[in-house]
């Protein structure tokens, strides 16, 4: 296995998703017969990253019963404050104790495998994938500029025209940092979180690049998805969901 610490988001509330999002942490849904967090877990070990941490919130309790009864190695780390601050309030407390590489995830992602091959390829450079296009509704742009040989993260938005040039890709949920850049992370994001409690994790990887490269690798067609409502997730359900498993069987 890997040294590299999965660090999984997953203590939002999940206003979107109406009463599914009241009952059950976006993490917990299922498509398949596992849960989208037990999915990842799974396609994280099948490419040597075997050391999860869920940082929990809303209805932390299923969390801690999934752990209880059928994912023991699961490190569950609560953020008592993720009703009053965001998602980078998550990000740090799923840090705390970390100075070694760490791959960050969202918690309503279903993915194939290459997300992960991808985004951890180069273990000296951290790493923020980017997909095509999908359409899928409420994509986070991503922009990115040539450094070094590659393309690394200037900006990121959800209003496509932030920027006048073309967005080198769409947000995927995945984040890999060298411990180079936890360490920095660690040292801004305080700060950050003081001047805006609901800053989200996004724009403190947006300030991490100011002074630490991340680069955007692309997988064109990555089969992907994020379930914010439940429009994307009947399209999780039947337009991505097969091709992320006719992925897997290859």
């Amino acid at each position: 296995m890997l040294d590299i610490k999965a660090i999984f988001l997953a203590a939002g509330r999940g206003v979107r998703m109406g009463e599914r999002g009241r009952m059950t942490p976006k993490g917990l849904i299922s498509i398949g017969a596992r849960t989208f967090l037990e999915e990842a877990v799974t396609t994280l070990a099948d490419n040597g990253v075997g050391n999860a941490r869920v940082v929990t919130g809303h209805l932390a309790e299923q969390y801690r019963d999934l752990a209880a009864i059928r994912c023991p190695d699961l490190d569950l780390r609560h953020n008592p404050d993720f009703e009053v601050k965001g998602s980078l309030q998550s990000l740090l407390v799923g840090l705390e104790g970390e100075d070694g590489p760490c791959l960050l995830l969202e918690s309503d992602l279903i993915f194939e495998p290459r997300a992960v091959a991808t985004v951890i390829a180069r273990p000296d450079r951290s790493a923020l994938l980017v997909s095509g296009a999908t359409g899928a509704g409420d994509e986070v742009h991503v922009w990115a500029d040539e450094t070094d040989g590659a393309r690394c993260l200037r900006d990121m938005s959800k209003l496509v025209d932030r920027w006048p040039d073309v967005p080198h890709g769409e947000l995927v949920g995945l984040t890999y940092l060298t411990g180079d850049a936890v360490r920095h992370l660690k040292r801004i994001g305080p700060d950050l979180v003081f001047d805006n409690a609901m800053e989200d994790y996004e724009n403190g990887l947006v300030e991490l690049a100011r002074s630490h490269p991340v680069t955007c690798p692309k997988v064109a067609d990555l089969a992907w998805a994020e379930v914010d409502n439940e429009a994307m997730l009947a399209r999780a359900a039947e337009q991505v969901y097969p091709r992320i498993l006719a992925a897997r069987a290859r």
